[in-house]
């Protein structure tokens, strides 16, 4: 059995040998793009009389979101095996109609295969693979030229051009629909929230016979058809007119107008504009009037015309039309309610400030470059859900205000004797709460305090414990080089001084500060161990001030370790000759101990330039942890432990080594 391999040889040629991997295989390399600018009049035989280009001149052009014209794309297939053969689906991705053709050898083509989004469902095979995806077959040893067009009814939607086998290719789409779970979770609880919401609506009409309710649930049931074609065109299904593609794909702007007419009732209802701002009220009449003939427009030309043109037309110039009188709309009717005087204008402005920002955020997450990994860019209608979602909770709590405030008109006489009462008690009641608030902004006050107190001992224990690992990996890995080369009497002093290290280490790392003459007897065993790794190429020299009591002074475990360490892997290591690691140890006032660790190696500028196995791959696991445990420290404590890493520079710029410098409060 072959295995799939792809290689790209004169011609661009993409070669198949046998029976296809696991491994999806990219055919853009090997690819030319034609783009139509004739509007689709021209025939496949003209179409190969133009010049072709390759794919990648025009790959990047891809994310401009710009409403497409029809592309051919050409490319050849061979299978070098001479007893397998080819079996795979092409993968081209969300696209309203995708041909492929075979192309002879006197430039005859031939329709083999279609797929796409607006081919009824039956006219396809029921495996459900050719949404985005046609199918290639090549015998042993044949040689094939295809020719792919493609026509998209949306400007955002990308080409990809891989080779799948077909197990794989059933895992991808697994894969795929996977991925958009959480998608279809949001999808189907936002369209079950805003079906109870109209149903609702319904039944408050039914009770109350007030038109607003009217208006409501004809606009919630509107945002609900108009996110069911959404979560169709997003998750590819055909529950809904599966042999009618382009009259579903037509009632998304037509859903869209009739929303925003029953938008525009319900909220002058709301507000209340033509009893109290009637001449605001006659300019938002011809705004009425002229989405109903924006509607009349699209549904006339949908008559007239082609309605896959007609689509492509509306997600270009048309879209933008009507996203721009949306938010306009929306802009001044937010401005309207900031001038009404009615109760529930705070209510009415949330709602469109919501629905204004979901809009645009949608228009420009549309229209802008973005990468398609983020699952908000690649489905920007999320953010617009979210936001409608939000706006028709709103206008709900809005209508059950306007309800209350009916009530309340209504027996304002009744409740006028209670008023007093109810005064008094409302002060009384905001007086506890406001003591009781304050007791318990207190007592939450206090266990935060206690809280974080024990997070930070917490992670002051975790970081303790990190070093320990760290520290014994280290040292088991100058071991291990002692052992392969057989060298058993230095591989038994070695295990010696390790095991007073190990002992040592775990005897200190139990406190929170230990002695300086632990630290530096434990950092000394550490030093004779890498420099006998090193073969005695590696000095190590601690040096302490006498005025200094090392049985008196305390400091955190294993805090000078990581910073020698460093030294040695990253400074010494490359030179041939090795090098010398001092330790000073002073203290130049009673508060403060000052330790110097200076090397004189390459330098932190050449280190990090080298790409050797040592010096590449080790990780400065220990700087880390020993970075985030003076953080610690000094938050816990309340101490202000100071690093300080400085390059060594020669007069002529040569780098002469590495200083690190610390301050220890005692």
């Amino acid at each position: 059995m072959g295995v799939a391999q792809q290689s790209v040889e004169s011609g661009n040629t993409l070669v198949l040998n046998g029976k296809l991997s696991e491994t999806p295989i990219d055919v853009q390399h090997c690819s030319a793009f034609y783009e139509d600018d004739s509007g689709g009049t021209l025939s496949v035989s003209d179409i190969l009389k133009k010049p072709f280009q390759p794919f990648a001149q025009w790959q990047a052009a891809q994310r401009q979101r710009q409403p497409k014209k029809p592309q051919w794309i050409r490319f050849s297939v061979q299978n070098g095996s001479s007893t397998d053969s080819v079996n795979g689906w092409l993968h081209i991705g969300r696209h309203g109609l995708i041909r492929l053709y075979t192309i002879d050898s006197l430039g005859h083509a031939t329709l083999t295969d279609s797929a796409g989004s607006s081919i009824p469902a039956n006219q396809l095979p029921s495996d459900g693979l050719h949404r985005m995806a046609l199918s290639i077959v090549l015998r042993p040893q044949q040689q094939q030229t295809y020719l792919l067009n493609i026509s998209s009814l949306r400007g955002q939607d990308l080409i990809y051009l891989t080779i799948y086998k077909p197990v794989a290719y059933r895992a991808f789409l697994n894969d795929f629909h996977q991925s958009l779970l959480p998608t279809f979770i949001f999808y189907v609880g936002l369209i079950a929230c805003l079906l109870f919401m109209g149903v609702f609506a319904v039944a408050q009409f039914a009770t109350n016979r007030d038109i607003i309710y009217v208006w409501y649930s004809l606009y919630v049931f509107m945002i609900c058809l108009y996110f069911l074609r959404i979560w169709e065109n997003v998750f590819m299904v055909d529950w809904w007119l599966p042999n009618h593609p382009l009259l579903r794909a037509a009632l998304l702007p037509i859903t869209n107008i009739v929303m925003t007419i029953f938008y525009l009732l319900f909220f002058s209802t709301l507000l209340e504009l033509a009893r109290y701002q009637p001449r605001l009220w006659q300019w938002y009449q011809y705004l009425l009037l002229a989405l109903v003939g924006l509607l009349a427009f699209v549904l006339i030309s949908y008559g007239v015309s082609d309605p896959t043109t007609v689509i492509q037309v509306y997600q270009g110039k048309i879209a933008n039309v009507i996203v721009a009188f949306f938010l306009g709309s929306s802009i001044i009717l937010a401005c309207l309610a900031l001038r009404s005087r009615h109760e529930l204008q705070g209510y009415a402005f949330i709602g469109i400030l919501l629905v204004v920002v979901g809009g645009a955020g949608t228009f420009l997450l549309n229209r802008i470059d973005v990468p398609y990994t983020k699952l908000l860019f690649q489905l920007p209608s999320l953010l617009f859900g979210a936001s409608a979602l939000l706006e028709v909770f709103c206008f709900s709590l809005a209508l059950g205000r306007r309800t209350r405030l009916i009530e309340i008109e209504k027996n304002q006489i009744q409740e006028h004797y209670s008023q007093n009462l109810e005064a008094q008690l409302v002060i009384r009641t905001g007086e506890i709460e406001a003591k009781n608030q304050l007791l318990e902004q207190q007592r939450i006050q206090q266990r935060e305090a206690e809280f974080d107190q024990r997070l930070a001992d917490s992670e002051m224990t975790a970081l303790r414990a990190q070093m320990n690992p760290h520290f014994i990996f280290n040292c088991l890995n100058s071991i291990k080089l002692y052992t392969l080369q057989n060298n058993t009497d230095k591989a038994s002093d070695y295990l010696t001084k390790f095991a007073r290290l190990i002992r040592l280490v775990l005897e200190n790392s139990r406190a929170e500060r230990v002695t300086l003459q632990n630290e530096l007897e434990a950092l000394q065993l550490y030093s004779d161990l890498e420099a006998m790794r090193f073969k005695h190429k590696l000095t190590i020299s601690i040096r302490v001030d006498p005025d200094i009591d090392q049985q008196f002074v305390s400091i955190p475990p294993l805090l000078l370790q990581p910073y020698v360490e460093n030294a040695i892997w990253h400074g010494l290591m490359h030179k041939p000759e090795g090098g010398t690691v001092s330790i000073d140890v002073s203290q130049p006032t009673d508060q403060y101990l000052h330790i110097e660790i200076t090397d004189d190696g390459i330098g932190r500028a050449r280190a990090s330039t080298l790409k050797s196995k040592s010096a590449g791959k080790h990780k400065s696991f220990g700087m880390q942890v020993t970075a985030d445990r003076i953080r610690m420290i000094n938050q816990l404590y309340n101490t202000q432990t100071k690093a300080q890493i400085l390059d060594l520079v020669a007069p002529n710029g040569e780098p002469l080594g590495t200083k690190v410098v610390l301050e220890i409060p005692v």
